[in-house]
């Protein structure tokens, strides 16, 4: 972070910084500053502005600023209806001095992983560089993005190296990891997702606390910002193994012929002790691929192993280039090849339901496809159009004529309403990554 010089912002004079912060909440003029309006920034801006409370945020994608101002969502888990009821509360910049003014400067910007498998924290430096010249007494600065522990605090000592302030007591610090799931179906958001907050002192953790409370049903305070950190980094990884293991129970399965799903879905009646997961083609997002790496990077750093950890992160990393062999091996029982094959990759996001395509398992798989000389094509109504590589993918339409002219499809990731559709029925050879679809003599699992 570049050294900064300037006049310090004045003490706080006549009353207690604290109480100050209380009154401000109590009568909604807290000014909220947010840094990053992607699938965790937008969110908590709007449910802020939904509090009462003026929000500003601040993103360097200008056509993201400029719908925020049309009132024009670009997140499935916000309506434009939203944004126009806060219209007047929820502003949006791209440049980070219009921050200024703000009481609260909250954090929210990705946190993918290099070449290396290495945490990659330039866009939290970034973020860090464009406050350290709003940063004044009294203000409260919250992390949100996901990262290895420590970070906060070493983010919090750069900053008083750079504009004398001392945090925790010229300035307020807490870690506040985001639990956002796009697009979903069981009910859960914002408002009754619980939220950890882990402050550089007590005074941090309580002034954090109080905010979220605004937006937030449940908030749970711990004890340091490492503990905020390392608990989201922990509940990825948790469901990274688990994830690990349904594969290797879905191939057990395939072997002996019984339906996986029947077998999780008959474990998970146990009350107690069991969460269901399922197998699919891999992972993708910006959490279950990356978060665990943040994990096993604090270990490296501590001088110990994660061995578990390890193993099921290559298992989930190698489960794409399964689904090309698979798909290569039912191909090759009728006679054929994948080279030259037709193949539809029938959803391509990450996730079903969103458009994010974020180390999704479908790109690999389309890569292997490639690599094995098939002609591939995809299907996902929510992304009008993909490259791969540097090379586009032909989008193809679900209909009667262009599943006839297949060799094979590939269901990577569910598309909402196809599921249960008839059309399956047409290409020779249909892999089901996800063991959804209904029994047919062309359909495979994986």
């Amino acid at each position: 972070m570049a050294e900064m010089t300037g006049v310090l912002a004045p003490v706080i004079h006549g009353r207690d910084g604290a109480s100050v912060f209380d009154e401000k909440i109590e009568r909604r003029t807290l000014r909220v500053g947010i840094v990053g309006l992607g699938y965790t920034g937008l969110p908590l801006g709007l449910g802020f502005a939904t509090a009462g409370l003026p929000v500003l945020g601040m993103d360097t994608d200008a056509e993201r600023v400029d719908r925020v101002a049309r009132g024009s969502s670009y997140l499935p888990d916000v309506s434009d209806s939203e944004l126009a009821a806060v219209a007047a509360r929820l502003k949006a910049t791209t440049e980070s001095g219009e921050l200024a003014g703000s009481d609260v400067l909250i954090v929210c910007v990705p946190t993918p992983v290099t070449g290396d498998q290495q945490a990659n924290l330039d866009y939290v430096q970034a973020a860090m560089d464009s406050v350290a010249p709003l940063l004044r007494r009294g203000m409260l600065l919250i992390l949100q993005s996901t990262v290895p522990p420590g970070t906060t605090a070493a983010a919090a000592a750069a900053l008083a190296r750079t504009t004398g302030l001392e945090p925790g007591t010229d300035f307020h610090v807490a870690m506040a990891p985001e639990r956002v799931d796009p697009a979903n179906t069981s009910g859960w958001n914002l408002s009754n997702t619980p939220k950890v907050v882990g402050g550089l002192t007590e005074e941090c953790t309580r002034r954090a606390a109080a905010l979220f409370g605004l937006v937030c049903e449940t908030v749970v305070p711990v004890s340091r910002t490492e503990v905020a950190e390392l608990s989201k980094v922990f509940e990825n990884t948790f469901r990274l193994v688990n994830i690990s293991l349904t594969l290797e129970l879905s191939d057990l399965c395939r072997k002996l012929d019984i339906p996986v799903r029947e077998v999780i879905d008959a474990a998970s009646t146990k009350p107690y002790g069991f969460l269901p997961h399922y197998p699919g083609p891999g992972v993708g997002g910006e959490c279950i691929p990356v978060d665990p790496l943040f994990l096993r990077e604090a270990a490296d750093r501590a001088g110990t192993e994660m061995k578990l950890v390890a193993a099921a992160f290559e298992r989930v990393e190698q489960r794409p280039w399964q689904v090309v062999e698979r798909l290569a091996e039912l191909v090759e029982a009728r006679g054929s090849s994948l080279r030259g094959a037709k193949v539809l990759v029938v959803g391509v996001s990450y996730k079903s339901g969103v458009a994010d395509l974020r180390n999704a398992p479908a790109l690999d798989v389309i890569r292997g496809l490639r690599a094995a000389g098939a002609v591939v094509s995809y299907h996902d109504p929510l992304v009008p159009g993909l490259v791969v590589d540097g090379e586009p993918v032909t989008a193809a339409d679900w209909a009667v004529v262009e599943l006839a002219q297949l060799d094979a499809a590939v269901m990577v990731t569910p598309v909402p309403g196809l599921e249960q559709d008839l059309l399956w029925g047409i290409p020779p050879v249909v892999l089901d990554t996800h063991n959804k679809l209904a029994a047919a003599s062309n359909v495979a699992v994986l």
